[in-house]
């Protein structure tokens, strides 16, 4: 019985590691930790490349969706403005 309660406590021990892992990494791109690099500052992106640098020149987004509808790339809400609603 003192192994079964051993093993069960190495077991749920190296599941919560894993967990803790899996969260720590939700919602990044490239591994690195850190939110891709932007040039420019207005509400919307696109990638240019995947995983790679946004190019944040668009004020709306039905602009940034025509120029990426060009280029066979996605539009995304720029990572380093605000996205509550509030005028900025």
């Amino acid at each position: 019985m003192k192994i079964l309660t051993t093993f069960t406590a190495v077991a749920a021990l190296i599941a919560g590691v894993s967990i803790a892992q899996a969260q720590g990494t939700m919602g990044q791109t490239g591994g690195s930790g850190m939110a891709p690099k932007t040039t420019g500052n207005a509400a919307f992106c696109i990638a240019t490349a995947p995983g790679g640098p946004l190019n944040c020149k668009y004020a709306s987004l039905a602009a940034c969706e025509k120029d990426a509808k060009a280029q066979n790339l996605n539009c995304s809400p720029n990572p380093n403005k605000s996205t509550t609603g509030s005028k900025q």
